[in-house]
């Protein structure tokens, strides 16, 4: 089994309605020659996605995956999204199943707000406007294709890549 892991660690700290709002960092050991590992954490971008519901609660399309969830990461492509990534739990490498819920297809992509999130994380590296109750926030500037090259890297370099999901409180 292999333990060199390469983490997507997502940290949710903004919520609205319809939006929450975090921060893509990557987190791996830098070199497996030193002892103890030194794990480094590197900031990579923004994340827009669907609204975080209570436990047991999924409205298809409309939420988040929920805080907590450790999955795996797999290289994805397809006609609309090109080369993306894909998060999953079963052996399919499409699904993520949390008893009772279910998500198929859950992709890293490009996009604007909360209508093209469709259950999906979209990265970016600039987040508009400055996050206020009133107003859904925006992301810009696509980073899907920068993160599919990192992850290709870290797979090329023997890393098994994870991502976790972690609901912060709410930054004011």
């Amino acid at each position: 089994m292999n333990d060199k892991i390469f983490l997507l660690l997502i940290e949710r700290y903004f919520y609205t309605a319809r939006t929450s709002i975090g921060r893509l960092y990557f987190q791996y050991a830098q070199n497996f020659v030193q002892f103890p590992l030194v794990i480094g954490k590197e900031y990579f971008c923004f994340t827009l996605e669907d609204t975080v519901r209570p436990s047991n609660i999924k409205v298809y399309g409309n939420t988040c995956l929920p805080g907590g969830l450790e999955c795996s990461v797999g290289l994805f492509e397809n006609d609309h999204y090109k080369k993306t990534i894909i998060f999953y739990t079963e052996t399919d490498k499409e699904t993520i199943l949390v008893p009772p819920l279910k998500w198929a297809g859950c992709l890293a992509h490009n996009g604007i707000d909360y209508s093209q999130t469709e259950g999906c994380v979209l990265v970016g590296s600039k987040l508009y406007p400055a996050m206020t109750p009133d107003k859904e926030p925006t992301i810009l500037t696509g980073m899907k294709d920068a993160l599919r090259l990192r992850v290709d890297k870290a797979l090329k370099e023997g890393y098994t890549i994870k991502a976790k999901f972690v609901n912060l409180n709410q930054l004011t």
